[in-house]
């Protein structure tokens, strides 16, 4: 029997247009390489009629059946007092059980954060679990977080995610001392709320694992100096439906000026590689995966409206998260912080 690398649980009903997407997904991810095996969480019949259509290579997973799913409607209270059967809830359980390395959902964003914190549980040490996300910038790509965890932040969450989220682009970009900063309304010392003033002192002050730069306003996360940039969830949630607003408004724009006139779509079929490379850039599908950090296995949101492209993604994103060993990476981290 082949012997895998790892071991990834899929909740094969999150998100739309699932268990199709998740699957096809998979079936892209396979295509490249077979060294992962995967748990398939969902119904069974639906899924098997997915990898049916797929053609997935069957050495490559087994299917969980699981008779119930949550919902995006569904409460978090809900989702706990009636979830135990749900193909997200029996995908979380295997991480505790040690029957997979790492989870990865498209489903409730809420329930999936709540669930996995109860089941899988926090890292000694660390509070509170953050959202870490993926940026492009002008010159590669950052790692941004809180995105929408945690409304309130102290300094000892600004000191324990600016060491996490440094760990998550070590494992991702192969950097061996990547740049931290925090966002910011200025770059002035004397600027910002007093949690944030105070946390700014304790990391111009502390040994880190990585490069202190200091205050990052919102207008320079796309300038690519700082890899990684620190916020609270509610500024950092605001930031990323910002940017992503504004991206969409800058495409939707471009493509209304080259379609209005007969010149503009002339001058469209000239520009259309440059257009493509740009389209391809700034494709949200390549990053697509929030990575929950804190916890004591790793998991992976995928994003509910994913295509089977951007799932594809979060696959690979979460074997080179296995792959390069972040979460015993981090748990060393902070021993030898306390010891």
């Amino acid at each position: 029997m082949k012997q895998f690398e790892h071991t990834i649980a899929l909740d094969a009903m999150g998100g739309e247009n699932a268990p199709d997407k998740v699957i096809e997904g998979l079936k892209l991810f396979l295509d490249q390489e077979r060294n992962i095996f995967f748990l398939l969480h969902g119904k069974e019949e639906a899924i098997q009629k997915s990898i049916s259509k797929f053609h997935i290579p069957k050495e490559n997973y087994k299917i969980i059946h699981c008779a119930e799913e949550i919902k995006d409607k569904d409460s978090v209270r809900d989702a706990i007092r009636t979830g135990k059967e749900t193909s997200m809830w029996k995908a979380i359980d295997s991480v505790k059980n040690l029957e997979s390395d790492l989870i990865i959902s498209s489903g409730n964003t809420g329930a999936l954060l709540v669930i996995s914190k109860l089941i899988i549980k926090m890292m000694d040490g660390i509070d509170k679990p953050a959202i870490a996300g993926l940026w492009p910038n002008l010159k590669k790509t950052s790692v941004v977080l809180d995105l929408g965890a945690n409304i309130e932040f102290n300094e000892k969450n600004y000191l324990d995610f600016s060491k996490i989220a440094a760990e998550l682009y070590r494992v991702i970009f192969d950097e061996a001392n990547p740049s931290v900063g925090l966002l910011n309304v200025g770059s002035e010392e004397i600027k910002g709320h007093e949690t944030l003033k105070n946390a700014f002192a304790q990391l111009s002050e502390a040994k880190n694992n990585f490069i202190f730069k200091g205050y990052v306003e919102g207008n320079q996360i796309k300038d690519g100096n700082v890899d990684v940039i620190v916020t609270d969830g509610f500024s950092g949630n605001i930031a990323l439906k910002t940017a992503e607003g504004t991206a969409n408004y800058i495409t939707t724009e471009i493509k209304n000026i080259f379609s209005n006139s007969f010149f503009g779509k002339i001058c469209y079929l000239f520009s259309f590689p440059i257009f493509k490379k740009i389209k391809n850039t700034l494709d949200p599908r390549k990053y697509n995966g929030g990575i929950f950090l804190g916890l004591n296995a790793p998991v992976i949101k995928s994003h509910g409206g994913a295509d089977a492209l951007a799932f594809y993604y979060s696959i690979k994103l979460s074997a080179k998260i296995l792959r390069g060993k972040l979460i015993s990476r981090i748990q060393e981290n902070f021993r030898d912080q306390n010891g």
